[in-house]
């Protein structure tokens, strides 16, 4: 049935005065409506509290054993509580779901300290752990740099009579009297040669050595001693019947034909040696800005072989300019590397051999002093350079053991320094009683030996006499060597 505008009209005011007749019973629905928001809430909160949050989970209702799924959508969420109106033009109906475990965007959760401090600690583990990986790789590196020769218990060479024979074959003295061995104490064989020589071989034999040292390293006091052996001074060389000059066993058999030579003569254990290309030390010296030393006139411009003559040798070897690296000034230098090679290899001039080993001892110390002068990255380059120049028998494990243990206590660049043959305990001269007009040193071991023993252990031991050199001195002229034998090392 239509109805008209008026009835409709009507209606409405009905409705309307209604209202206005009937305010108590609006204002107790509302209240009622009110009250029943406030306790589901109420219920709905501590139901939150009392189960784990995940919205979209099922959950067990407080009473009657049913699950009850709390969804995401307000408008499907039956607890939900009206909000108040923001303003008069508000929606009175907008809802907002309260849980007490949604956090608001865009914070994080505080970490406590002891997660801070765990975080810091997996990040310093993880940094060292790489560092330690770089240090071993760059270890294997500069360790692979030297050449290792292998342990040859029994090993040959030609005798005499150009036969091959080995060692223990030909090495046939017999002693009573143990090697002193002293613990923390350790005597390595140094050894220079010449890689010019057409005869050179990588593992030592074939060259003469224009080097012999003994380096005395003592951990207990973190000491380095060196003890310098002249290269002219007889000795017995198994397979040969006259006594020959102490580099030649480095020709006949190579380091460890010189090493039983040693020990055959001055009664110590050498089972360690090194031999270093001399020819190329002058990139070393170059790599720590060169060695400063004290030069005569006579060694600068010697024509019978002086420094600049040696030098001038070295620029047709290389292939330099006949002119370059020619030194003008006298006193207190710094010299570079070709200069400084020069400069150690100098022996006509002044007292020969003992001189030579003078100016070796300065070089070396002075390059030590360089070195330790450098920051870290320059040292390791130096390293690697002397590395690469270094044969050894060696191993990693022993070389490890010096670099960790031994050199971090080592606190002074200087040597003491012991020169055989000691004064007074030789006789050198022109002979002919085994090769026609030849020079050589004829050194008293046997008077050298308890000297030798007190420099390098600070105590001296029984020991087996060793073969007299022909032309020696048999007297021994003082118990302790004499002052310019036997010096503290420094510039």
């Amino acid at each position: 049935m239509k109805r008209n505008s008026e009835d409709i009209r009507q209606v409405h005011l009905d409705s309307l005065d209604r209202g206005r007749h009937n305010p108590t019973q609006s204002n107790q629905n509302r209240q009622q409506n009110v009250q029943q928001n406030v306790q589901q809430n109420v219920q709905q909160n501590v139901q939150q509290r009392n189960r784990q949050t995940t919205p979209q989970m099922a959950r067990r209702a407080p009473q009657g054993g049913q699950t009850r799924a709390y969804p995401q959508s307000t408008a499907a969420n039956p607890n939900a509580v009206r909000s108040r109106a923001q303003s008069s033009a508000g929606n009175a109906n907008t809802t907002m779901n309260i849980n007490p475990n949604s956090r608001k965007p865009g914070r994080r959760k505080k970490l406590t300290g002891k997660k801070i401090f765990l975080r810091i600690m997996l990040a310093l583990l993880a940094v060292i752990v790489l560092l330690g990986i770089a240090g071993l790789l760059y270890k294997n590196h500069l360790e692979n740099q030297i050449t290792y020769i292998p342990q040859d218990m029994n090993p040959t060479f030609k005798d005499e009579d150009g036969s091959i024979v080995s060692l223990s074959d030909v090495a046939t003295e017999t002693t009573k009297e143990a090697l002193p061995v002293l613990e923390g104490i350790h005597n390595i064989l140094l050894i220079g040669i010449d890689s010019r020589s057409t005869t050179y071989t990588k593992d030592g034999s074939g060259n003469l050595a224009d080097i012999i040292m003994i380096l005395t390293v003592n951990e207990n006091d973190s000491t380095l001693k060196l003890t310098g052996v002249q290269r002219d001074s007889y000795v017995y060389v198994p397979g040969y019947t006259d006594p020959q000059k102490i580099n030649a066993a480095m020709t006949y058999g190579g380091p460890q034909l010189l090493v039983h030579v040693l020990e055959n003569h001055l009664r110590i254990d050498l089972e360690q040696y090194a031999f270093v290309d001399m020819n190329h030390m002058e990139k070393v010296i170059d790599a720590v800005g060169g060695v400063t030393v004290n030069v005569s006139e006579s060694e600068r411009s010697s024509p019978l072989g002086g420094l600049n003559e040696l030098v001038a040798e070295q620029n047709v070897e290389f292939g330099s300019n006949v002119s370059a690296h020619m030194l003008y000034d006298t006193g207190v230098v710094t010299l570079d590397g070709r200069q400084a090679v020069a400069y150690a290899r100098i022996r006509k001039v002044g007292n020969g051999d003992y001189e030579r080993s003078q100016r070796q001892i300065e070089v070396m110390e002075s390059l030590l002093h360089r070195f330790m002068d450098l920051g870290i990255t320059s040292k390791a380059s130096v390293i690697e350079k002397v590395l690469s120049l270094i044969s050894t028998n060696m191993t990693k494990s022993d070389l490890e053991g010096y670099v960790l243990t031994v050199l971090p206590n080592i606190t002074s660049a200087e040597f003491e320094f012991l020169q055989l043959p000691v004064s007074g305990y030789a006789n050198e001269g022109t002979y002919s009683d085994f090769r026609d007009g030849e020079w050589s040193i004829r050194p008293n071991w046997n008077g050298m030996i308890p000297l030798v023993q007190q420099f390098m252990f600070n105590q001296t031991f029984a020991f087996d006499t060793v073969r007299i050199i022909p032309e020696a001195p048999v007297a021994t002229p003082t118990p302790t060597p004499a002052e310019e034998d036997t010096q503290a090392g420094g510039n």
